[in-house]
């Protein structure tokens, strides 16, 4: 499975550089420590926001969360669980680390710049559609 990816730099003091590459779906597949890594925090900063989001039926678990069948080097069987981009987003709101900051601002303004570019944009059941 193609993943795409995020990248969160800090390449000064003042300057954060993000970089995302979309998969062939368009979104990103991460697994939580990818996701902790990211957003610098504990994996169980992770597991805990995820778990309030799908309790609460923020996000629907079975539409955001892939599993994926994998066998590890001893022959041990194994599922590695990935969550898309709409759970990293969620995720930035919810944690509250410096690398989160900069993401959330990041997505804002990728909001307005599409928005300025293909005003106005129509949003209908979960889908974008441009006019």
């Amino acid at each position: 499975m193609k993943r795409g990816t995020i990248t969160i730099r800090n390449t000064n003091s003042d300057n954060i550089q993000i970089d995302m590459a979309l998969s062939e779906n368009g979104t990103i597949w991460m697994t939580k420590n990818e996701i902790a890594s990211l957003f610098n925090v504990y994996r169980s900063s992770v597991e805990a926001s995820l778990k309030s989001l799908f309790k609460s039926n923020r996000l629907l678990e079975k539409m955001v969360r892939q599993e994926e069948h994998c066998t590890q080097t001893n022959d041990k069987k194994c599922i590695v669980e990935y969550f898309n981009l709409e759970v990293i987003i969620a995720l930035s709101y919810r944690i509250d680390s410096y690398p989160c900051i900069h993401f959330r601002q990041w997505v804002a303004k990728q909001v307005t710049l599409s928005c300025k570019k293909h005003f106005p944009i129509t949003v209908q059941l979960g889908t974008t559609t441009l006019n």
